[in-house]
């Protein structure tokens, strides 16, 4: 399981938003800190292409509405995004201007989001919990390469889940409580709290958690994952004294997708048929038998046919018979021609096979020649009185 947090962890950015003009200096604090999940969607209008976005919540960069101090109003001037495990750059007073920021993503809306990528305040049939959602295009080209897009899925009543995202946030000059303060060079960091349980919300498109462990302000948008490492949805809001966490379906995102603006995530939906754990002990599985086959192919028995030819070193001492001592101690002889030539026919010899040939003459038999497996180029070999050339046939 710690390698699976390891993982969807990956996948969850830090974002926050400011209030404020190019050119002007940005503020110390961040007006709004949240978290977001790395996807990947394909448009499928003509000219069809894949772009990568951060999926966050729509409160998380828009301002409150001034009127009704609900969420919707106007999106912050401002947004910024850190990958995870990246140094974190604080902005400290009169020290760096709006929009102006090292090493750092700044993004926008897409037009992908409800609301058409529009920056003005939200009409009242977009305030809605299950639009409270938006794409954030970076225009910065070294985004498309940056990390692996998740896989979407469903989820299943009672399933347990995962949140991941970055409680309280760390853009504030003064700590609060629920936040945390990163110096400049520290690790961007986000939380895997959880388990908690799926249960069914009379409210479409939106999903209820519930679990004794708790979330905090700055998860908003961050990614709800189940125990395949799938998106099953993104946290919106949490009432930790009920222990009941709210939170947008992901299936309600990937709907809105197809059918509003004609794009799909490129990941698929559907749970893998063979979990990753599996396939990886598969594929260690198939590596040892392609190894085992390899060395079974070049050790395994085979017949062994060898041609003969024997000249003789001094003149009127000709061999007369060659003789094999195998590994077994099966023996076989074979009668050389009058020319000094015979084929030796040894079956099911092992490639470490150690057998032993020797001549005999009319009076007396040579030593024995050591031998390991059946040869693969010609031999050469000096015996008493002869010479022995072994060449496969």
């Amino acid at each position: 399981m710690s390698k699976l947090v390891s993982d969807i962890r990956r996948r969850v950015w830090y974002i926050e938003a400011r209030a404020c003009s190019d050119g002007d200096y940005a503020s110390e604090d961040a007006a709004s800190m949240g978290s977001g999940v790395l996807v990947e969607i394909e448009h499928r209008d003509e000219p069809r292409r894949v772009r990568r976005y951060l999926l966050t919540c729509a409160h998380v960069v828009r301002r409150k509405d001034p009127l009704s101090g609900g969420w919707g109003g106007p999106v912050y001037d401002e947004i910024l995004c850190w990958r995870p495990g990246q140094g974190y750059t604080r902005t400290y007073k009169d020290k760096r201007r709006c929009g102006e920021h090292p090493d750092i993503y700044r993004a926008t809306l897409s037009s992908l989001s409800p609301c058409g990528g529009a920056a003005a305040a939200l009409p009242d049939a977009l305030r809605t919990a299950p639009n409270d959602w938006v794409l954030l295009d970076i225009d910065d080209p070294a985004f498309q390469n940056e990390g692996s897009p998740v896989r979407w899925a469903g989820i299943e009543d009672g399933a347990p889940v995962r949140i991941v995202g970055y409680p309280g946030g760390a853009g504030l000059s003064q700590h609060a409580a629920g936040t945390r303060i990163w110096v400049n060079g520290s690790l961007v960091e986000n939380l895997a709290t959880g388990p908690f349980s799926q249960e069914r919300t009379p409210e479409p498109g939106m999903l209820s958690l519930s679990g004794v462990d708790e979330t905090r302000p700055g998860m908003s948008g961050g990614g709800i994952f189940d125990e395949d490492g799938a998106l099953v949805g993104l946290h919106r809001a949490a009432d930790d004294g009920a222990m009941q966490r709210n939170a947008i379906a992901i299936t309600h995102i990937r709907d809105a997708l197809d059918t509003g603006r004609n794009a799909w995530p490129t990941t698929p939906t559907a749970p893998p048929l063979v979990s990753p754990w599996l396939m990886r002990m598969l594929a260690a599985v198939v590596v040892v038998a392609l190894v085992a086959a390899g060395i079974w192919q070049f050790t395994r028995p085979r017949d062994c046919r060898l041609e003969v030819r024997v000249s003789a070193s001094r003149p009127g001492r000709a061999a007369r018979v060659i003789d094999v001592v195998r590994a077994d101690g099966l023996t076989r002889s074979e009668v050389l021609t009058p020319s000094g030539a015979a084929e030796l026919a040894l079956p099911r010899m092992a490639a470490r096979e150690h057998w032993q040939f020797s001549l005999r003459f009319d009076d007396s038999a040579s030593r024995p020649v050591d031998m390991t497996g059946c040869p693969r180029a010609q031999g050469d070999y000096e015996l008493e009185d002869a010479h022995v050339v072994l060449a496969p046939n």
